[in-house]
């Protein structure tokens, strides 16, 4: 099934933001690396490059929240469930073509667009809400569930940060490898 244009659209501007950021990233070269026409462009987003962000964004959180669910329905060991969400994030940064990362666009972006900044914001927090939920089954008490989910995407978020500076996967690595001592002294 051919995807819509506004989908067209999303991805092109995912794949943009993620190789030259926001800013740099202009409507004109969005339009072209979709193959959607111009009217398209301002029929989906009429606000322009901030509303296509923030569903870019949108579809960035949707994404990464089917794929958490889908990673944690597959784990009973909390431990082992957050090692493996490392490890399936580095695949995703190292991988041929490297997904969208919201960091990137609220790092640069957060303190110019609160609407940008809002939205990444949701995205964490949702993210976070997943993996607070299935502490929370798995026996943690609300208070360290959502304690231990925060601490766990702050140290993905730096996982990614340094490895993609120093083009070293094993990052992650160090992380998964601290997530039992982290989560016991939680």
């Amino acid at each position: 099934m051919a995807k819509s244009k506004r989908e067209a659209i999303i991805q092109a501007a995912k794949q943009l933001f993620q190789v030259q950021g926001y800013h740099a990233t202009g409507i004109n070269q969005i339009i072209e690396e979709s193959g959607a026409p111009k009217g398209s462009l301002y029929y989906h987003f009429p606000n322009g490059k901030e509303e296509i962000a923030i569903a870019a964004i949108d579809s960035v959180k949707v994404e990464v929240r089917q794929e958490l669910e889908q990673l944690l329905a597959g784990c009973d060991d909390p431990i082992e469930a957050m090692q493996a969400q490392l490890l399936h994030v580095a695949e995703k940064i190292f991988g041929d073509q490297p997904d969208f990362r919201i960091g990137l666009l609220a790092s640069e972006s957060a303190s110019l667009n609160e609407n940008i900044r809002e939205a990444c914001k949701n995205a964490y927090e949702e993210w976070i809400a997943t993996d607070t939920d299935y502490l929370i089954k798995k026996g943690f008490t609300k208070e360290s569930a959502r304690q231990t989910a925060v601490l766990f995407h702050t140290l993905i978020e730096g996982a990614m940060t340094m490895s993609i500076t120093y083009k070293d996967a094993s990052y992650f690595q160090l992380v998964a490898e601290q997530i039992p001592k982290i989560v016991k002294n939680i």
